[in-house]
């Protein structure tokens, strides 16, 4: 793979690397933009802003979070414009952020990481403010996952009933936090809404109701508007007491769809922690020994298919792609079969040496799954009904006229954080993009493209260098899906406030431009982003 030359490259090394870059803590933003130092050939019609989501601050004052779900959110920006690149940073000012920064601790309770209490309180003050009842005010607003912008509103997102807005321009924080549940019927939402081409998105939330139990629910928003938001689909949890935690979900033209996996959330354990100040992460609990149910809606009816769909037990955070073919439902996605995958990502565990045998890696996977939508009632027991041509599938009749799927491998090494052109979401598409790395580890050092039809594969890697998410930007006037760029970011590993947006061929993976910076402090890794052109009024992913 040729590298293009960097200026930065003899530069010398002020700081020693962390032991995983995901442990970076950065303690000043970069809140005025810096020009970037520009190699190889930016394409002239490639003008817009990359804002990407991710930790920030691993702990405040002499308190550590426990997990890399709870670090204060920090937005990250590369604009674009005119063949020039800046870069900025600013820290989320969350109602989180800021009663923490004042306190010089942790007072607010995260995923993984229970507040601490105040050392001068007396015993029963502690004890009186740590037994509390649960709320939904209660749940952070520190929204560090992902960011969604539609029309001019820029959002920052998580995965509790809480979202904040943004400035698009400057990265600074506006207004007060916004509670969803002030629009709509859920306790919480996902960070992985779906946008269609008019505006209008989609997303899944959880509500928990003494009277219907947990349910899930998809939320549709005419014209991205949080004002117009409504119910237009909720279907029961399998599991009344256990329900099923889930980072994403899939959407094609006809229905949608909620891998509802083992990895579920004990209520007890939950209201217990919210009395008892414990952490959401302590009510996490894998059942190894349950399968996976593809709960299927339709869009027309927002009533649920009424075929069980069941597979051995795995894990998902991400959905790659879904569509419909000849009477199936196909889904493409990311999946372990480790249930420990989310304690992986305890800080504890990522501070390990790579050659420490106690340390949990992660093992992800590019997977396909064919769901029969049609005679399944006709079929008899133990008929394969994925008759798709030229895919591995199986999706076998059972005696209780449920249907058990197993799925076709379509990548061998590690892929995640999946992106792919958005305007082939809920269609046939070909390509999937995404990071891999050595080791199964979660160090991303590779962009990965995959041809989901032949299985050929282009990779890209920098020595040296982590990757992040990749996002496609398609050509003006392209004629194929893959013809337009791919953005992602690198950061060096024995140099923390080096960072760069990187520019590759969407095609072949090779580089086509880099763009490099150097912050004021630390910068810290990202989870996923957005692009927003520049000459455009709605956007997507």
């Amino acid at each position: 793979m040729l590298i293009l030359p960097s200026p930065f490259a003899s530069r010398a090394m002020a700081t020693h690397e962390a032991p995983c870059v995901w442990t970076r803590h950065c303690q000043q933003e970069t809140a005025d933009p810096v020009e970037g130092q520009v190699t190889g050939t930016l394409p002239p019609w490639l003008e817009g802003r990359v804002t990407r989501n991710g930790p920030g601050k691993l702990h405040v004052g002499g308190t550590p979070y426990r997990h890399l779900f709870d670090a204060l959110a920090m937005l990250h920006q590369f604009h674009i414009a005119n063949s020039r690149v800046t870069y900025r940073s600013r820290f989320l000012k969350s109602d989180s952020f800021k009663k923490n920064m004042n306190a010089n601790r942790i007072v607010v309770t995260e995923f993984g990481t229970a507040a601490y209490p105040d050392p001068c309180m007396t015993l029963f003050k502690r004890f009186k403010n740590t037994f509390t009842v649960p709320t939904t005010k209660k749940m952070t607003d520190n929204c560090l996952v992902s960011v969604c912008q539609v029309k001019d509103e820029m959002f920052a997102l998580t995965e509790t009933c809480y979202t904040r807005r943004v400035d698009p321009e400057n990265l600074e924080t506006l207004g007060d936090k916004i509670m969803l549940t002030k629009y709509v019927a859920v306790n919480m939402a996902t960070a992985h809404p779906h946008i269609e081409e008019d505006g209008t998105v989609y997303n899944m939330g959880s509500s928990f109701s003494a009277v219907k139990g947990p349910c899930y629910n998809v939320i549709k928003m005419s014209e991205g508007s949080l004002e117009k938001a409504k119910v237009v689909a909720s279907i029961s949890c399998q599991w009344r007491l256990y329900p099923s935690y889930y980072h994403s979900f899939a959407m094609t033209e006809c229905y949608w769809v909620l891998v509802e996996q083992p990895l579920v959330m004990s209520a007890c354990k939950l209201v217990k922690g919210a009395f008892a100040n414990q952490p959401p992460f302590d009510a996490l609990k894998w059942l190894p020994d349950k399968k996976v149910k593809f709960r299927v809606i339709e869009r027309a009816t927002g009533n649920l298919v009424q075929t069980l769909y069941t597979a051995d037990a795995f894990v998902i955070f991400h959905h790659v792609n879904a569509w419909e073919s000849q009477g199936h439902l196909v889904l493409d996605l990311c999946a372990t079969d480790d249930g420990e995958v989310v304690k992986m990502l305890c800080i504890s565990n990522l501070e390990k040496n790579p050659g420490d045998s106690s340390r949990i890696l992660f093992r992800s996977y590019l997977r396909r799954y064919v769901l029969p939508m049609t005679g399944v009632s006709k079929a008899t027991p133990g008929e394969n009904l994925a008759k798709l041509e030229g895919i591995a599938c199986k999706a076998m009749k059972q005696e209780d006229g449920s249907v058990h799927c197993t799925y076709q491998s379509l990548y061998s090494e590690f892929f995640d954080m999946p992106r792919i052109n958005y305007k082939m979401n809920g269609k046939p598409y070909r390509y999937a993009y995404g990071v891999s790395t050595k080791g199964n580890d979660l160090v991303f050092e590779m962009l990965i493209k995959v041809d989901v039809m032949t299985g050929q594969t282009w990779k890209f890697e920098s020595e040296n260098f982590v990757v992040a998410e990749p996002i496609f930007v398609e050509a003006p006037d392209a004629t194929d899906e893959d013809q337009g760029v791919i953005l992602s970011t690198l950061l060096r590993k024995r140099d923390p406030r080096y960072v760069a947006l990187l520019v590759l061929s969407a095609r072949d993976m090779s580089e086509i431009a880099r763009a490099e910076f150097e912050a004021n402090d630390v910068v810290t890794s990202t989870f996923h982003g957005q692009f927003v052109a520049a000459h455009e009024n709605s956007h997507t992913y």
